[in-house]
């Protein structure tokens, strides 16, 4: 009797914890990021990490593919020169409100006075991970 107890309060215990541990893993990843200043559609026709201080707006743009529903993509906007990279903005997609495999974009409008020299990044991940996060570089210049 005492066997059967124990077993049963082992496998309830394995259960529990199988259960509690929460793993993650997703299908979705991000495809063809690039830079430029103007948007053909949804995308960018083609990279362009140099960008003058008088352009108007700075797009990125990527394809999201197998993304299932409630996938959080995110853009971080950074301007990188200086000791601390600065946090110009941060952008949160939802793919239930956009879709599992479709072109996605991201921009900054210039300033009033312009951009200001330097070098910029964009963060692209998905659901927040670091380790899949994949970074653009482009300067201003």
């Amino acid at each position: 009797m005492i066997k059967t107890i124990k077993s049963i309060l082992l496998l309830v215990t394995t259960s529990l914890i199988i259960t509690s541990c929460e793993v993650e893993v997703t299908t979705a990843h991000i495809e063809n990021i690039t830079i430029c200043t103007t948007l053909d559609g949804e995308t960018c026709e083609s990279n362009n990490p140099i960008i003058s201080p008088s352009d108007p707006n700075i797009y990125v743009s990527c394809e999201l593919q197998n993304a299932p529903q409630n996938t959080l993509i995110t853009f971080i906007w950074k301007y990188t020169d200086g000791e601390d990279p600065i946090i110009i903005d941060e952008i949160i997609l939802n793919s239930s409100d956009i879709g599992v495999n479709v072109n996605l974009n991201s921009s900054l409008s210039r300033p009033y006075n312009g951009w200001p020299i330097g070098r910029y990044e964009v963060e692209v991940s998905i659901g927040g991970d670091e380790n899949d996060t994949l970074i653009k570089y482009f300067e201003v210049r």
